[in-house]
């Protein structure tokens, strides 16, 4: 099965766009914090012409924190797919670990390195079978992530692209007040502004 998701910029605070959603029924069901170390064996490379192809090199150690008591701690590698800078779809690979500083020293010896930490709070909207991320991203701002559960396997991309401006839209019904980007890549943006 092939999902799509978008990230767009939130010009509003997340407070109010909680309340926004409340009026629609939506309720808080999950938050969370995230912590990833990005890690490539291309850092020396590393330019702002090619963010993107580096990054898609890279694993990521995670540490996650839900509901203040559940914590998970993975390797993972997210395949995306790209038309132009526009994300087509993703697939990850998680891999769980117990202990991330010995993966960090692992990684080292095998010539990766560190090229930016990523850390933000997640907190979830739900209603029906709608999940709405807002993700306050360090040194980035606020973020609403919006996954798609349809099966997007064998479509265009086009269709996908599409399908994305639609999310965009919905978004936007519920009265947030969002950016019309839909592919805001956390690790790109931050990187971006080091370079």
């Amino acid at each position: 099965m092939k999902q799509i998701e978008i990230t767009t910029r939130v010009n509003e605070t997340l407070d109010e766009a909680i309340e926004k959603l409340k009026k629609y029924g939506f309720k808080k069901i999950r938050e969370s914090r995230i912590e990833d170390t990005y890690l490539t064996q291309k850092k020396k490379e590393l330019s702002k012409e090619n963010i993107l192809q580096v990054l898609s090199s890279c694993v990521l150690l995670r540490y996650l924190k839900v509901n203040n008591d559940q914590v998970i701690k993975k390797i993972t590698y997210k395949n995306k797919v790209y038309d132009g800078n526009q994300v087509i779809s993703e697939e990850k690979i998680n891999l769980n670990c117990d202990d991330l500083d010995t993966a960090f020293e692992l990684f080292k010896a095998l010539n990766f390195e560190k090229i930016i930490d990523v850390k933000y709070d997640v907190l979830v909207m739900a209603k029906e079978n709608l999940e709405f991320a807002f993700q306050n991203v360090e040194n980035l701002g606020l973020l609403v992530e919006y996954e798609n559960i349809n099966d997007f396997d064998g479509k265009f991309n086009e269709e996908i692209l599409e399908e994305k401006k639609k999310m965009i839209v919905e978004l936007k019904s519920y009265g947030l007040d969002v950016t019309d980007e839909f592919d805001v890549k956390k690790a790109y943006e931050l990187i971006s502004k080091l370079l």
